[in-house]
């Protein structure tokens, strides 16, 4: 029975962890629609593969408790500061 009910707690914690992944990879490939190395429209816009971590996180944390009507700031209302964490980890390496 422990045997079984450990598969199971297994099993549910691995597609947990799978889903998590996948959505903070959706992530990151809406935000590189914009901050790549060909996006050219603005000079401001930095692609993610240049930014260390500490920078990253940062400005994320700026933006999102920032109470503006900016664009960053509308993108990152429904992101939580734990997927800014797994962002960067997912950017950046642990």
């Amino acid at each position: 029975m422990n045997k079984i009910l450990l598969f199971i707690i297994s099993l549910i914690f691995f597609r947990i962890s799978e889903a998590n992944d996948i959505r903070t990879s959706t992530i990151i490939q809406n935000c590189n629609v914009c901050h790549t190395e060909k996006y050219k429209k603005s000079s401001s816009i930095k692609s993610l593969k240049t930014l260390e971590k500490d920078y990253f996180l940062t400005k994320m944390y700026e933006y999102k408790k920032e109470n503006k009507n900016g664009v960053m700031n509308r993108i990152l209302d429904p992101i939580n500061i734990l997927d800014i964490i797994e962002m960067a980890d997912y950017l950046y390496g642990k």
